[in-house]
């Protein structure tokens, strides 16, 4: 049988597989019955899974051909998002991880089902903590994907960049993070405002600074505050301490690395206006996408081939992190590209309850399979 009549012929123990995982959302880093999960499946289907990769949640199934050739990598990332509802801290999947972790899964599965892989090894990945930037990194640092020389992603997108119906091949995702300014001043009475250093003052000031940042304006990125603490219950009290919160991205790591140099300078520069001090943190998002246009043409091939001509959308860039693209950073001449699925998917990624077309994942499976057997037959 060939893959995409095992996914065909297989698609409502495929959409089950969706609504258990669905069914069983979980937060970064404790994704313990998900991955329990995952692997029990992997091993029915003939998998050598190894759980616990890295001291984390992270799911390794392999496939080896015993025969020679590259090493092939599809991933999913497992974990869920936390929401406060009616007083309580609940998880959602609200980002789609169980439409990922169905698709990748599926794959897998139809590619066991027929005949495996003639050359090479496949490597099954399901790795946590995607939502939180850890879980990229802890895998790759267990050394378990060294000698990986292609990997493939995947992840829906809302109605409004892609409609259900249309892959795109390669989701360019711009590079993250956040920048944290402490800004100390000098505390004094409020009648007294000259015998102090006002950080709240200090604070705005390091916003407008922000706000007059300009880097290369072809290249898109943002820098904005989103967080501003400072001062208590008494009013008539000059602060001391003020903290403010960037979010930053940026469509490549070069101009990254430039918004946060000219960031720093700005929030220093804004509280030294007002006669206080700032330090700055670095909290790392995730890198701009490396894809790889071998890997792009193969999508391409794969979605054409499973879907149709109609079916392929062009590639696309979005602003929104992923930590998939650790792994091209981490191993180096690692060929990857994380496939975009429309699946009608709103009102948007983030937004607890958000709904999608569920036959989606069958067709993100197919592309999947594909892409394997492209590269390992």
């Amino acid at each position: 049988m060939d893959l995409l009549t095992y996914l065909d012929e297989n698609r409502a123990s495929v959409l089950q597989t969706l609504a258990d995982l669905h069914d069983m959302p979980e937060a970064s880093e404790k994704e313990f019955k998900t991955s329990a999960c995952l692997a029990r499946r992997l091993e029915e289907c003939g998998y050598d899974v190894r759980s616990g990769v890295g001291g984390t949640t992270g799911v390794i199934g392999i496939l080896d051909s015993g025969q020679p050739g590259p090493c092939v990598g599809i991933r999913a990332d497992m974990d869920a998002l936390l929401y406060e509802v009616d007083g309580e801290i609940v998880a959602s999947h609200a980002c789609g991880h169980d439409a990922n972790c169905t698709e990748v899964l599926s794959a897998a599965q139809a590619i066991a089902a027929c005949g495996g892989v003639k050359k090479g090894r496949l490597l099954v990945i399901f790795q946590p903590a995607e939502e939180v930037a850890s879980g990229a990194l802890a895998l790759l640092k267990s050394g378990e994907l060294n000698g990986l020389e292609y990997l493939v992603g995947t992840h829906l997108r809302p109605k409004q960049e892609l409609p259900m119906g249309k892959i795109l091949p390669s989701l360019r995702h711009a590079a993250s993070g956040f920048m944290f300014g402490d800004i100390t001043g000098t505390g004094a009475h409020g009648a007294r405002p000259h015998l102090g250093a006002n950080a709240a003052e200090a604070a705005a000031a390091a916003v407008f600074a922000i706000n007059s940042v300009h880097v290369d304006p072809l290249v898109p990125h943002s820098a904005k505050v989103t967080m501003i603490r400072c001062g208590g219950n008494s009013l008539n009290v000059i602060p001391e301490k003020a903290e403010i919160g960037v979010d930053m991205r940026a469509q490549t790591n070069a101009i990254m690395d430039d918004l946060k140099t000219r960031v720093e300078a700005a929030i220093k520069a804004g509280a030294a206006m007002c006669g206080a001090s700032a330090v700055c943190r670095w909290k790392t998002g995730c890198p701009a996408a490396q894809d790889s246009e071998e890997m792009v043409e193969i999508a391409q091939r794969a979605i054409v081939e499973a879907l149709g001509e109609e079916a392929l959308a062009p590639c696309a860039t979005t602003s929104g992190g992923e930590d998939f693209h650790y792994y091209a950073q981490g191993i180096p001449g690692l060929k990857t590209t994380v496939i975009g699925i429309g699946a009608d998917l709103t009102p948007g990624l983030h937004v607890r309850g958000m709904t999608f077309n569920t036959e989606a994942v069958i067709s993100a499976a197919k592309v999947l399979a594909l892409m394997v057997k492209s590269l390992l037959g």
